[in-house]
């Protein structure tokens, strides 16, 4: 399903014939009309503030592993000049020169013979910063791949070399012949940046009847081709995907639709400026209408693969095939879910994924959170489908250590409520003062006494009860809260103006049930539940007080 996708991909929008390929190049060595070396001229191009390698589309040949194998007008120094570090040089470049004799016998232009000529001869020694770094061939400063003539006779020896077993198909259906090893996927985080999609490194991932030196699939060149043709073009565009932590996702929309994929792109992970259209859309949600985003075929099928490097392997986390709309309509409605009231100016109006990621680690980093962590979320936000329990799990964890129960730890709890839990009663987006629900109210009462304490003391203390009994409160309401109760009558003695938290103590505490108020253990649902009671009734607080604040500059 995955291959069959990626070939539609590259029936749809094209790309790269085969046997060219996109590829960096580091160096263009540029040759005079008997092959003397004229220039070598770095390749280097400026991209915002950081340099980066040239890509160019070049031939493609087989996939270099282990023994040598030459490639036709881009190589390495070791195979274009003979300069390589384990004196396999000569070796390297008669490889080339015979793989170019074989290309350009016939060929016959200046650009060709310029070629041939540079061959038969020892090129001078050049002072290369790496003797790694790939060069590509020109001939009086115009690209050697350029030339017409050139193109066709290297297509026409692609097509020569295609011969091998005939099989239909697994892809197409088709026949065709088969493709042994298959191009590499450049993807983030695998083991020298390019692993094939699909291999055989152990027995134990061979089919029946097979062993790890048979083919990995019974796939034709042309599919091979196109599939790896499609998902680098993928991974290569900024508006096709996204990175969340180890994992990649790559979106496409069907028979190339371009602006469902431009759409999603600022969608999944809205930034300040995308506030009045994000807005807008929620807006539509919430009243139950359709949405509707620019220009976009909501009907249309929406393809999402999520990959992740893994030990120099490529790890499919999933693949999703949807209507554009019934994604949209996810994405909405996560973010309708992770909606919960700040007392701050909040940055982002809805928290992006790599937001909730950072708050699962010690150092706000989501590149630290567990390993399929990422995939798992995004899984869950594009589906609809239940969030991880490793996501709610990870926020009690930093909660009980001791880290505020900011917008973003609370949205989560949240969310996960509804959706994993089905809670409707108090996972509202500011406080609700209406609910009977034990563990939501002692969330709100041990938020009342926590404020008691610091205006008692004028906010000079450097830790509070938060800091020394939530962890307990939460887990274990009995063990602690009568204590506190009573710190808190000391607390009230020192405000000269205690009238309101009392009362609001008083009130909280009518909500319990006189016979047993404190339970004595709280499983993982009702401790979400307290402390988004106590976020609810801290941010009412911060509101109130802000609002105090304005009436008096006023």
């Amino acid at each position: 399903m995955i291959l069959q996708a990626l070939v539609k991909r590259y029936a749809d929008v094209g790309g790269e014939k085969p046997g060219w390929k996109k590829r960096a190049t580091d160096f263009a060595l540029n040759l005079d009309d008997d092959g003397n070396i004229l220039a070598c001229t770095p390749l280097e191009q400026l991209v915002g503030k950081k340099k980066q390698r040239r890509i160019l589309s070049l031939p493609a040949t087989e996939t270099r592993t282990a023994g040598i194998l030459a490639y036709f007008l881009s190589d390495n120094a070791g195979y274009i000049l003979g300069i390589d570090a384990k004196g396999k040089g000569l070796e390297k470049r008669e490889a080339c020169a015979t793989l170019h004799r074989n290309v350009l016998g016939g060929v016959g232009t200046e650009a060709s013979i310029a070629i041939l000529r540079f061959f038969e001869k020892m090129p001078l020694p050049l002072d290369l910063p790496e003797t790694k770094n790939d060069c590509v061939l020109m001939v009086n400063g115009k690209y050697a791949f350029e030339d017409e003539k050139i193109r066709a006779a290297w297509e026409n020896y692609c097509a020569k070399q295609a011969s091998g077993t005939p099989i239909i198909d697994l892809v197409t259906g088709k026949q065709d012949t088969l493709m042994r090893l298959q191009g590499e996927i450049n993807l983030r985080g695998v083991s020298m940046g390019k692993k094939p999609l699909i291999s055989i490194n152990a027995e134990s991932f061979a089919s029946y009847g097979s062993t790890a030196k048979d083919p990995a699939a019974q796939i034709g060149q042309y599919a091979a081709f196109a599939y790896v043709t499609a998902l680098n073009d993928l991974l290569a565009s900024n508006s096709h995907r996204k990175y969340l932590a180890q994992d990649t996702l790559v979106y496409w929309a069907e028979d190339g639709g371009e602006a469902e994929a431009e759409q999603f792109s600022w969608f999944n992970e809205p930034q300040e400026e995308d506030t009045e259209k994000l807005d807008a859309i929620l807006g539509m949600y919430s009243a139950g209408k359709q949405i509707t985003l620019g220009n976009c075929d909501l009907e249309r099928t929406f393809y999402l693969l999520c990959l992740s490097p893994n030990a120099g392997r490529i790890s499919i986390r999933f693949f999703l095939r949807d209507s554009f709309g019934n994604i949209l309509l996810n994405n909405a409605t996560h973010y309708a879910q992770m909606e919960i009231h700040s007392s701050r100016n909040e940055k982002f109006p809805c928290i992006p994924p790599w937001m909730l990621l950072s708050e699962t680690t010690v150092k706000k980093s989501a590149s630290d959170a567990a390993p399929l962590l990422g995939g798992q979320l995004l899984n869950a936000i594009v589906t609809g489908s239940r969030y991880p329990m490793t996501l709610y799990q990870a926020i009690h964890t930093r909660i009980r250590a001791g880290e505020d129960i900011n917008r973003t730890k609370a949205a989560i709890i949240k969310a996960i409520l509804i959706r994993n839990y089905n809670e409707r009663e108090v996972t509202t987006v500011a406080l609700n003062t209406e609910t009977s629900n034990k563990p939501y109210i002692l969330g709100r009462l041990f938020s009342v006494l926590e404020q008691l304490q610091s205006r008692a003391s004028g906010g000079s203390l450097n830790t509070t009860i938060r800091e020394r009994y939530f962890a307990s409160a939460c887990a274990n309401p009995a063990n602690v809260f009568p204590t506190l109760l009573k710190l808190s009558m000391h607390h009230a003695a020192k405000l000269d103006n205690a009238v309101f938290y009392e009362k609001l103590k008083t009130e909280t505490l009518g909500k319990l049930d006189i016979n047993e108020p404190f339970p004595q253990a709280l499983d993982l649902e009702d401790q979400g539940k307290f402390i988004l009671g106590y976020y609810h009734q801290t941010q009412s607080f911060f509101t109130k007080k802000q609002l105090q604040e304005e009436t008096t500059n006023d």
